[in-house]
């Protein structure tokens, strides 16, 4: 059976099974895209302004969790299918995971299902879920994968290899989005 490959943008997902319970749109899973950021998308994301003309890069990701995953959290990339794996979300994150992705901010309200397919944002401004208690995050500081698919404040120098990006503004609110400019380090 062939997949239906259907295109989407940003705040959407897609559905990742047939009504015969078979993965469908493996064609599009690990390719990648680059948006830029409208005025209307800062705008709806509540962004500064200086994000706009900026772009994003987007990795088509197929929810491989056995959960739901939620705008703004942090996924694991799969790593265990090679090349195969890398548009395989695996888990939420955990402290210290490495390879990582954001589930699509412009997602809102909406969840993305077990084996449905999303964008996860690679790189560029974004926003990222705080913590049920929140990180004390001002400008400038740096990110990190955290527990339950949460950010975590790291330190430059400690957290060599495991950086996802810088915050743009300060934000202390318990399980809020929090504008970031990804710029993860893959090494370490």
């Amino acid at each position: 059976m062939q997949d239906s490959v259907a295109s989407f943008g940003l705040g959407e997902s897609i559905t990742g099974k047939n009504d015969d319970n078979v993965l469908i749109n493996s064609a599009m899973v690990g390719r990648e895209y680059t948006f830029p950021v409208t005025e209307e998308v800062a705008k709806a994301l509540n962004m500064s302004n200086r994000v706009i003309g900026r772009r994003v890069t987007a990795r088509v990701m197929r929810n491989t969790t056995g959960g739901t995953l939620a705008a703004g959290e942090i996924a694991t990339v799969s790593l265990s299918g090679g090349h195969a794996g890398l548009g395989d979300a695996a888990a939420k994150s955990s402290a210290g995971d490495r390879c990582c992705v954001v589930v699509d901010p412009a997602l809102g309200s909406s969840t993305v299902a077990d084996d449905d397919l999303f964008y996860g944002i690679v790189k560029g401004p974004t926003k990222v879920k705080q913590p049920a208690t929140a990180e004390d995050l001002d400008g400038g500081d740096v990110i990190k994968a955290g527990a339950s698919g949460r950010l975590a404040e790291a330190a430059l120098g400690t957290d060599h290899g495991l950086i996802l990006g810088t915050v743009v503004k300060d934000n202390q609110v318990d399980d809020a989005l929090v504008e970031v400019e990804l710029n993860p380090e893959w090494v370490g």
